[in-house]
């Protein structure tokens, strides 16, 4: 009995040192802003259908230009108002309009995906396309 409640609590220990030692949320971030090709995959939670984003290049106020397909409009009419990215530094990702007002805002959420946090429904996913 003794050799189970120490063999128990090795695996405990070796479970928390594992947590522990995951990547911190800002290098989770880094990691789903800079997909390899620029392309991402956005998604509405429940939802079957998809659309593609692509990062296409700087802007000026630390904005980057994103090109939404237009089949992005299907997952919600807001989409159609994207014209910029922004990146706040704080793990969220602003989608922004032509005049620079947030119109979807994400955050990390699992190291390989954004969710969105506003507007509060429905949610999206954001995914990078490795």
């Amino acid at each position: 009995m003794k050799l189970f409640s120490v063999l128990v609590m090795a695996l405990a220990a070796t479970a928390g040192l594992y947590v522990t030692s995951q990547r911190a949320p800002d290098s989770a971030a880094q990691e789903v802003t800079d997909a390899p090709d620029g392309h991402y995959s956005l998604y509405r939670v429940g939802g079957a259908e998809r659309c593609l984003v692509e990062r296409a290049g700087a802007a000026a106020q630390g904005r980057f230009r994103l090109v939404l397909e237009p089949g992005c409009g299907k997952l919600d009419e807001r989409f159609a108002q994207v014209r910029f990215g922004r990146d706040e530094g704080n793990g969220l990702l602003s989608f922004l309009s032509e005049d620079g007002t947030p119109v979807v805002e994400f955050a990390v959420a699992d190291g390989i995906a954004y969710e969105s946090v506003r507007p509060e429904a429905p949610i999206f996913q954001l995914l990078s396309r490795f």
